[in-house]
């Protein structure tokens, strides 16, 4: 089933996709949204977006074009 994604939802994502997992905005996005979003939902509306994440267990950085990396939280801290 595809999800229909609100311009809020997207905002959402967006605006913290740099410091939050995949995982943690799935999370937070179903308790706002009363409603099941999955991980894959959102990495796939994130991909979309054309915002991408750094590869790594736990790391969350921003993509950007000629690989500058915008590290903006570690959870090795």
């Amino acid at each position: 089933m595809n999800i229909k994604w609100t311009e809020e939802e997207r905002k959402y994502i967006a605006d913290n996709a740099a410091h939050m997992k995949d995982r943690e905005l799935a999370e937070r996005l179903t308790e706002i949204s009363d409603r099941k979003i999955t991980v894959d939902a959102v990495r796939k509306v994130r991909q979309k977006m054309g915002i991408k994440k750094s590869h790594g267990r736990g790391i969350c950085k921003i993509v950007y074009k000629e690989n500058n990396v915008q590290d903006t939280k570690n959870s090795n801290d």
